[in-house]
């Protein structure tokens, strides 16, 4: 039974081994990565409707951007029809990837996620295009702070544009989640770990058959 059950956790233990290299080797195995706008007063742009873009140049600090917030206020709209456009342009102003938030599913006052799950490119810029469209009034108002105290690292050395406008000192209130790879030597923790539930189940599992086998 000893010799059996040492036999399985081997075959189990090189299994799990081979599973984290093939992981390793595709980058399936990743950790989530944040950078968020610092504290600041915050102030608001008060119309993305109508043709009123904003935008916002950043430079990624990874290569798989998974999501991007902003904060939004959507109190006192009229929120039953249209919806916020939502478009990131690379340096050659086209579309990496585009989506439609419906006013409805905005909320009220707070943060609004928006899933992108893009590939882009370390070190290269990209535009973030906000824009209202098809709303019966000016839509949401879009948070932004003094860039000076609150940017993030993609945003250093940008600032806003509103309606083809410089806003002077500004960047967007906006929070960008990257899923990166894990790193070589996390993986020996995974190993480890699973290893103990391995030798945890085999336990478990033979003293079951001692007490049945007792019986």
């Amino acid at each position: 039974m000893k010799k059996g059950k040492k036999a399985v956790g081997l075959t189990l233990g090189i299994l799990l081994a081979a599973v984290l290299i093939a992981s390793g080797v595709t980058g399936r195995v990743t950790r989530t990565v944040t950078s968020r706008s610092k504290a600041a007063y915050r102030q608001r742009v008060d119309s993305v409707a109508f043709g009123y873009q904003l935008k916002q140049d950043f430079v990624p600090q990874h290569e798989r951007l998974e999501a991007i917030e902003i904060h939004v206020d959507a109190a006192g709209i009229v929120r039953d029809q249209g919806a916020l456009r939502f478009t990131i342009l690379d340096q050659d102003a086209a579309s990496v990837f585009s989506t439609e938030i419906p006013v409805s599913e905005l909320p009220e006052f707070g943060w609004m996620e928006v899933p992108v799950h893009t590939q882009v490119s370390f070190g290269q810029i990209y535009t973030l295009v906000l824009e209202s469209v098809g709303c019966a009034d000016n839509g949401p108002a879009v948070s932004f702070a003094d860039s000076r105290l609150a940017a993030t690292a993609e945003q250093q050395g940008f600032h806003l544009v509103y309606a083809e406008m410089d806003v002077k000192y500004s960047a967007l209130q906006a929070v960008f989640r990257y899923a990166v790879p894990v790193e070589w030597y996390e993986y020996f923790s995974y190993y480890v770990f699973g290893m103990l539930m391995i030798l945890l189940f085999l336990h478990r599992t033979s003293v079951r058959s001692g007490g049945n086998a007792g019986r």
